[in-house]
């Protein structure tokens, strides 16, 4: 569902299955489920948290207990992840 120039304020909000743009969110509680992809194109966000619940929490629990339970090959598997969220913006040079 597409959601355009809204103002949100002292909200709970999730995300999943959500596009919103040109929004603003203020003081609210964004929650990932993880059901579904979500955009905020050019949204102002002041002074809100994210939470996450359902498969979102389970995804995080997991990369937890990799990252503190398998060592030092667990570690570099949950920072490769995160180098991939780093880089998946940047492009190569031409």
């Amino acid at each position: 569902m597409k959601i355009s120039k809204n103002t949100f304020t002292n909200e709970e909000v999730v995300l999943d299955f959500h596009e919103y743009d040109s929004c603003t969110f203020t003081n609210c509680r964004f929650v990932v489920l993880g059901y579904g992809a979500f955009t905020l194109n050019q949204c102002e966000v002041v002074n809100c948290e994210f939470t996450f619940a359902g498969p979102a929490a389970s995804t995080i629990q997991t990369m937890s207990t990799i990252y503190h339970n398998i060592g030092e090959q667990g570690k570099l598997l949950i920072e490769g992840t995160f180098d991939q969220i780093r880089n998946a913006g940047a492009q190569a040079p031409a």
